[in-house]
């Protein structure tokens, strides 16, 4: 049975508490706790068990009262300590309550430190319960009894000094702490220890209280002889004689250095990153502003902000693992500090993203300057277990002014630059300008939009038919996803797709084809008994993020539809990214029966080397290669020797974007299999699906 310990959590989202109380029995406690929803139960619960800790969500409703709850505690005169439960990026907001009487802050994504900083509360509550009673012993019964020295040496650090503050007695605690000898110390003051955070003000406001006889009682930060630090809690108490002059002086000191070192542990993760040790956006920020300030206040120090982007950084995590990846970040970070003068703050923003603030350049065509060096700079290859590696970065510039008179906005707008630079071509460099901005703005409502789509039945599919040249029938489809917006009518896939990927919302999309892919061969194979087979298109973020093979495999379970009637269509591109990945789920695809199409093939012509490496069923030419294609020329050779090569290596081919008979005849003779185009079919709704099919097989009977 673990240590018991007594919890008092204020939260209202239970599987915030499930997550703590998981927490603390896996470390060994054994939580007796009670969860407080709403302030109302506060006052009853607070006084109904002797607390060893509170522990408190920042998230409101809970955020707004936790200077209600302190100051009751601090009323009350209730010690009980306080922990906060915090958000990751709430930390900076939340480290103001650590003056208002707040124990510690614990990250809610992450609750390593928990039982490490409840134990060391509870021993704290324990020594705090144990020296309260012993301070008051102390004042008022060693004036009778003298100097009880043993009741204080045996869990504290003690010193006495006479009425002038000369050291007269310290016990081995003290001497251990300190590393001074005990002789070393008698004779001196407490100057001895050269106490590091206290200014002549502060000394002569504690000697004031102390010398009207009153108790002090405060944190102060020693420095030992071997010259390190320690911090002590310390009460300082007066002894009075009857005629009621001081004559000597009790200081009980406990260390409290774990804590502080803590706390200020706390403080760098909430303001620097823990990987680069670069400053983070919150602390960059506010240096922003400071440098704005300051060329406002003098007109000097123009602002510049550049932001860079590694670019395709996540191939990197993928192809190397991701702590190859952590190592190629601390050397790109590296580079940007030796890159920059002394006077450039550097900051990691998150992730791949980087950001300089420079302040000794005059124009904006200086900045751009700047930022071509420094990329040629961070193109250097990079030595990393015997490869040598080399990286792009774009960047975008905002300058004060045009680019924005606040951090916030400045910030922002170079982003905006940089992911302008990367639309364009990556490893080049924008300056920020208004039109950026409103193609952001754009994009956003656009991918606002496009969350309510899925609910308010605007997505829906299409399907483009695939004609068997050798059979000549229609067996395969092509799933194709349409958006009909409310305002803006249909919105082209090449818009939104992108904006559903960067989001994440393509997950759903694609699920919601499959389901709609599958009502199809429902109502065509299975209830009309007509064959049929719907290729639905996968993106990198469905193929690697989210396992297909499981989803088509509960769709199978679930509505009974075939494997053989379902295919998957992936890009060369995704294809190629990461073979050591790629291969096995195409091949667990291909083993249940599901084809697996490469689409696009030719648009990427370092695909050819690697084709034979794939588990495909099928190759899709792209319609560019229909281009000029005659009997005769060289685009019908290339052509030819794609076919061929397929077929040498079992693939069937498909043909895209044939909109002319001649196309289709000339592809016959060529012995492609299948094709797809408008001279066959525009892509259909539905409902359309089984008319076409009997309408196609009616006409091939009257020929």
């Amino acid at each position: 049975m673990g240590s018991p310990i007594s919890v008092l959590i204020l939260e209202n989202d239970s599987n915030s508490v499930f997550d703590l109380v998981r927490e603390m029995k896996a470390n060994g406690l054994s939580p007796l706790y009670r969860v407080v929803e709403s302030y109302p139960s506060w006052e009853t619960t607070v006084h109904e068990e002797d607390w060893d800790a509170i522990i408190c969500s920042t998230r409101e409703p809970f955020h707004s009262e936790i200077p209600i709850y302190l100051q009751y505690l601090n009323d009350k005169k209730i010690d009980i300590p306080v922990i906060l439960l915090s958000d990751p990026e709430d930390f900076a907001k939340n480290l103001s309550y650590m003056k208002s009487g707040v124990n510690d802050l614990i990250d809610r994504k992450n609750l390593l430190r928990l039982t490490e900083v409840l134990e060391r509360e509870r021993r704290e509550l324990v020594y705090r319960k144990e020296k309260n009673t012993t301070e008051i012993f102390l004042y008022q019964s060693l004036k009778e009894i003298q100097l009880q020295k043993f009741a204080l040496d045996q869990a504290n650090i003690v010193s006495i000094t006479d009425a002038n503050g000369i050291i007269t007695y310290v016990n081995d605690a003290f001497t251990k702490a300190t590393g001074y000898t005990t002789s070393e110390l008698i004779g001196q003051n407490h100057r001895i220890l050269k106490s590091a955070d206290k200014t002549k003000e502060d000394w002569a406001k504690i000697w004031e209280t102390i010398q009207r006889g009153k108790v002090w009682r405060g944190e102060i930060r020693n420095l030992k002889k071997d010259g390190g630090d320690y911090w002590a809690d310390t009460t300082i108490v007066p002894f009075t004689r009857q005629d009621g002059s001081i004559f000597q002086y009790i200081a009980i000191h406990h260390d409290i250095s774990d804590r502080k070192l803590a706390e200020q542990q706390l403080t760098h993760d909430a303001f620097y990153d823990n990987l680069t040790g670069l400053p983070n956006r919150a602390l960059f920020l506010a240096r922003i502003e400071q440098k704005i300030f300051a060329y406002n206040a003098k007109n000097t120090g123009y602002p510049i902000l550049f932001c860079i982007n590694i670019d395709n950084f996540k191939r990197i995590n993928h192809s190397l693992g991701n702590e190859a990846g952590d190592q190629i970040l601390v050397i790109f970070s590296e580079r940007l500090k030796q890159f920059s003068d002394n006077d450039a703050i550097i900051t990691r923003l998150g992730a791949d993203n980087f950001s300089i603030l420079l302040t000794h350049l005059l124009a904006i065509d200086e900045g751009i300057s700047y930022a071509m060096r420094l990329l040629e700079r961070l193109g250097d290859p990079i030595p990393l277990g015997g490869y040598e590696i080399y990286l792009t970065a774009s960047c975008g510039i905002s300058a004060f002014g045009l680019g924005g008179k606040d951090a916030d906005v400045l910030l922002r707008n170079a982003e905006i630059a940089m992911f302008h630079a990367k639309s364009q071509k990556v490893g080049t460099v924008s300056v920020f300008n208004q039109a950026m901005q409103e193609k952001i703005h754009f994009q956003l409502e656009i991918q606002n939009d496009l969350k309510k789509a899925l609910t308010h039945n605007e997505i829906f599919v299409f399907y483009q038919p695939i004609l068997d040249l050798k059979e000549n029938r229609i067996g395969h489809w092509e799933a194709l996803v349409r958006w009909r917006h409310p305002q803006r009518g249909m919105v082209s896939p090449a818009e939104f797709i992108p904006l559903a990927e960067d989001s994440g919302l393509i997950v759903p999309i694609t699920k919601f084809v499959l389901e709609q892919a599958a009502n199809v061969i429902e109502e065509v194979q299975i209830k009309q008994g007509l064959p049929i087979s719907i290729a639905v298109n996968l993106s990198p973020q469905v193929f690697f993020d989210q396992n297909i093979f499981h989803w088509i495999v509960d769709l199978h379970n679930r509505r009974g539809i075939p494997y053989t009637s379902l295919q998957v269509e992936i890009t060369e591109s995704l294809a190629m990214k990461n073979l050591s990945e790629t291969v096995p789920i195409l091949s667990n695809l291909i083993d249940i029966g599901v084809k697996v199409a490469l689409d696009d093939f030719g648009t990427g012509f370092s695909s050819l080397s690697y084709l034979e490496k794939l588990p495909l069923s099928i190759v899709k030419i792209d319609k560019s290669f229909l281009s000029n294609v005659e009997e005769g020329s060289k685009e019908s050779f290339l052509l030819i020797s794609i076919i061929n090569m397929a077929h040498d290596l079992g693939y069937s081919v498909v043909a895209e974007g044939v909109e002319e008979l001649e196309q289709l005849e000339l592809l016959r003779s060529y012995e492609c299999d299948k094709i797809q185009g408008y001279w066959l079919s525009k892509p259909i709704g539905s409902e359309e699906v089984i008319p076409f099919i009997k309408q196609f097989y009616s006409n091939q009977e009257k020929k």
